[in-house]
């Protein structure tokens, strides 16, 4: 190949974009399956929290409810979410100084959305 054809060939800025395209498709399919796995966690963190407000109001408002009427109100506002994949909740209830007092301790296992990276399962705790 001659001299004048090598030049011709390194000003040629044909495929170019999909040279650059293929560079940065990984990058931003990473990003974007991040942000989704993220916005998943803050879903279910927001729904945890709603549902164990829930069970603990219901607790206030009626005394008699038993421990299992409580969770089973956890459940039930949690809204949208998997709960076989509730690995723990636990209610307590207790006096302190005359006043009745309760807590609700629930443990939602987050699976990540693709399952072949390696991504590590996530445990949210909510009290």
């Amino acid at each position: 190949m001659s001299r004048a054809g090598l030049v011709s060939l390194t000003r040629d800025s044909k495929g170019a974009a999909v040279i650059d395209f293929a560079f940065a498709l990984p990058v931003l399919v990473a990003l974007m399956l991040g942000t989704i796995q993220l916005s998943n966690t803050l879903h279910a963190s927001g729904a945890m929290r709603h549902a164990v407000g829930e069970g603990i109001r219901l607790a206030k408002v009626d005394p008699t409810a038993s421990i299992a009427d409580i969770e089973a109100a956890v459940k039930n506002n949690f809204p949208a979410m998997d709960t076989s994949k509730i690995t723990k909740l636990e209610v307590s209830r207790g006096t302190s100084n005359g006043a009745q007092t309760g807590a609700i301790t629930m443990e939602y296992k987050v699976e990540p959305i693709v399952p072949i990276l390696p991504i590590p399962d996530v445990t949210l705790t909510e009290t």
